[in-house]
């Protein structure tokens, strides 16, 4: 039996007490809890990609996913638990973590009922680095592309398809990447995927909507909205200087506030 603070903490009743130190853990039938991240970012050529890793054990033995695993109970958070995972098959750590959705399906596992808590991470451009370890044969970064057929995933010499992953990943992708694309409309995440968020242009982050939209926009209707909701509000300031190149543009830093407000 668990020895919680909460049950020596004094503040319960003695029947209370009695009752959760006689309480069978085994009274209900128990499922397996999982933590899956769908990171996200944007390459040099301003695609918007995607990191999986290809599973290295049963079940989806040579099958792409998201990096993830099982929830070691006792001994950490849903949060945590996709935060290792995220490290020890990919190599990526120190990012931040947005609780997704909860897919509870009783069949999206083989193995038996797997509650899956799905993350996403938004990550900089262009600093997206990335290594294979733990269960996963690899860990790449994918173009994520549109065709008929739904999402395709590509790196140099693989096309994968959302119905070749494994599990219900491409479930769990598809409502991420819907999800982002509401949120940017009221929400800050674009300035995320910037490669230099203390020095950029308008240009710049208008690409990153642009890339997450899948859908080009008006510039000037773009920069309205800009600085309405986020210079005008003091959440981003001008800086006293341009960009470089041919027609150098003012350059923008986002606030300690804006920055609260994305953690």
């Amino acid at each position: 039996m668990r020895d919680s603070e909460y049950l020596r903490s004094g503040q319960i009743s003695a029947e209370e007490k009695a009752f959760l130190e006689s309480y069978d853990p085994d009274r209900y039938k128990k499922p397996s809890v999982t933590a899956d991240v769908v990171t996200l970012t944007v390459n040099a050529s301003d695609e918007l990609c995607i990191l999986l890793i290809k599973r290295g054990g049963y079940p989806y033995r040579g099958k792409w996913a998201l990096p993830g695993g099982f929830l070691m109970a006792d001994e950490e958070s849903v949060t945590q638990a996709a935060a290792r995972e995220l490290f020890e098959e990919t190599g990526v750590k120190d990012v931040s973590l947005r609780q997704l959705y909860t897919f509870s399906d009783p069949d999206r596992d083989p193995r038996m009922h797997v509650v899956s808590v799905a993350y996403t991470a938004l990550i900089p451009k262009g600093t997206l680095k990335v290594q294979a370890g733990d269960d996963a044969w690899e860990a790449e970064i994918f173009i994520i592309g549109y065709d008929v057929d739904g999402l395709t995933f590509q790196t140099e010499g693989t096309m994968v398809r959302e119905a070749d992953l494994a599990f219900d990943h491409a479930k769990i992708i598809k409502m991420a990447i819907k999800r982002l694309r509401s949120r940017i409309k009221y929400e800050p995440d674009a300035f995320w995927l910037l490669k230099n968020k203390k020095e950029f242009a308008i240009s710049e982050l208008k690409v990153i909507y642009e890339t997450i939209l899948n859908e080009k926009l008006d510039l000037a209707n773009f920069r309205k909205a800009f600085l309405r909701d986020y210079v005008d509000t003091g959440r981003v300031v001008a800086l006293n200087k341009k960009g470089g190149g041919r027609r150098p543009a003012m350059l923008y830093n986002m606030t300690e506030e804006l920055q609260e407000d994305m953690d």
